[in-house]
């Protein structure tokens, strides 16, 4: 998702006059689209603001800044009711709306203003780690939501930004559509665009920062997410992904992807994450029947145990769960399924983790990606389900997970050699000794493969290549 917000910022800032690099010493401005899912991926913006220099403002937005928003007092002045909200309900029109950066000033003007709910807050409004963060590093100049990213020319005026745009390309968030700019995590084509149909989460899982960082659901328009389809399609992509937190919870899901098949110039569709609750058998058939949906779904479990699902807040027990993947199973075409697993979640006891090693075995999936619980603020999991497992056990855990997972990965790549499979050529890695081209990306089924040619193959293409080797983790298709 971060991708498709980049390619947001990009496009309003492109219309507002301003250059892009991708190259961080000669970049003016650096903009920090920013995570919480874990307290490392905080950690990090610490880190790289020391690698800036002094001369090069910095913008942050997104997760990190918005989890701690302004919900307090400030400087023992009352705050109008609208800034203790925070980011759960603020929709806010075009019309008559006011910056707000929280200067003296400012706060005295707002306590006798009627138009609170016409407020867009930045900095130390929004935030207060605005001003503990800015007096290690001046060169923050500023906090904003990323919702907010259609105000941008309002507020670079209002921090003094001299600019020109065209005011008819202003938009809510939801209706921005990034036209001719790349939406994919790689740099080196457009072959990829991933687009969000929806904001935000109402699962409220009790793990997640999500819906405190970013606020409740709004669901995009069926039309407007196809017509961001069309502008990619007719902008080189032929690869779509339709991203949200849970995808398929959008009431018209199934709507959306028949509407996106019936595109011209698209070879694949997929989508991510979905949730197992809000699948139909609608949405199952399409996998059996298009051949442009690709055979592949990723399904984030997290634990296979009753107990540990219930402490989750997550809305299935393991007999719904083995329930959806045996109609996957009775599927006519073989889809490939992976998932994620959260280990160490409080009170995990043997049996609960024997359970998720259970589930494991019983589908054999192609890729886990294990998250270690890391206890997040305001959620329900931190307030109230003190983390208590030991490290050795955790350790322990962790390495025997690890260790089902490289067996299952060998034994189901094995069984893929000799299969024909067609690959988006996504990204060049070497040439070796004996001038021979590397290059890697992910079969249809989200295999990763490592594709290796005598002659030079253009990055973006599809190419079909038959499999003649398959290790843990990864396929290979090496031309003779």
């Amino acid at each position: 998702m971060n991708y498709a917000d980049h390619a947001r910022i990009k496009s309003i800032l492109l219309n507002c006059w301003f250059s892009y690099t991708e190259e961080q010493n000669d970049a003016d401005i650096i903009i920090l689209i920013t995570c919480s899912v874990r307290q490392k991926a905080e950690d990090k913006i610490t880190w790289l603001l020391k690698d800036f220099k002094k001369t090069q403002k910095i913008w942050i937005t997104w997760c990190m800044i918005q989890h701690n928003i302004r919900n307090s007092k400030f400087s023992q002045k009352k705050i109008p009711q609208n800034l203790k909200i925070g980011n759960f309900l603020w929709t806010i029109n075009l019309d008559n709306y006011e910056i707000l950066w929280l200067t003296t000033n400012e706060i005295n003007k707002q306590n006798n203003s009627t138009k609170n709910s016409k407020i867009v807050p930045i900095n130390h409004a929004f935030n207060p780690q605005f001003f503990n963060l800015k007096e290690t590093f001046e060169n923050i100049e500023l906090f904003r939501r990323i919702d907010d990213t259609w105000f941008l020319p309002k507020i670079l005026e209002k921090i003094w930004y001299k600019i020109k745009y065209n005011s008819d390309l202003l938009n809510e968030y939801e209706k921005i559509i990034p036209e001719n700019q790349n939406t994919s995590m790689n740099i080196r084509h457009k072959k990829t665009a991933y687009v969000p149909i929806s904001t935000w989460c109402n699962q409220f899982c009790s793990y997640c920062i999500v819906p405190y960082a970013r606020g409740l659901e709004r669901n995009f328009e069926v039309e407007h997410i196809v017509n961001e389809c069309k502008v990619h399609l007719q902008n080189w992509a032929e690869e779509i992904v339709l991203l949200w937190q849970i995808v398929n919870k959008h009431p018209k899901f199934v709507e959306i992807i028949k509407e996106v098949l019936k595109l011209d110039w698209l070879k694949r569709l997929r989508y991510t994450s979905p949730y197992p609750t809000y699948y139909s058998n609608e949405l199952l058939e399409l996998h059996e029947k298009e051949e442009k949906l690709c055979p592949h779904i990723h399904i984030p479990f997290q634990s296979w145990s009753d107990q540990i699902l219930k402490a989750m807040n997550r809305w299935y027990n393991n007999q719904k769960a083995k329930e959806f993947i045996d109609n996957i199973k009775k599927l006519d075409r073989k889809i490939s399924i992976t998932t994620d697993i959260i280990v160490w979640f409080p009170n995990e006891t043997d049996e609960d983790f024997q359970q998720s090693l259970d589930l494991i075995k019983y589908w054999n999936f192609d890729m886990i990606y294990i998250g270690i619980y890391s206890p997040r603020p305001w959620t329900y999991a931190h307030k109230n389900i003190p983390d208590n497992i030991p490290y050795e056990i955790k350790h322990k855990r962790w390495k025997e997970l690890n260790n089902l997972l490289n067996k299952i990965s060998l034994k189901n790549n094995q069984k893929e050699v000799w299969k024909v499979k067609t690959v988006l050529i996504n990204d060049f890695m070497t040439k070796d000794i004996n001038w021979i081209y590397k290059y890697q990306w992910y079969t249809d089924n989200m295999k990763q493969i490592i594709v290796s040619s005598k002659k030079k193959l253009n990055i973006g293409d599809f190419i079909e290549v038959k499999i003649n080797r398959g290790v843990v983790f990864k396929l290979y298709w090496e031309a003779k």
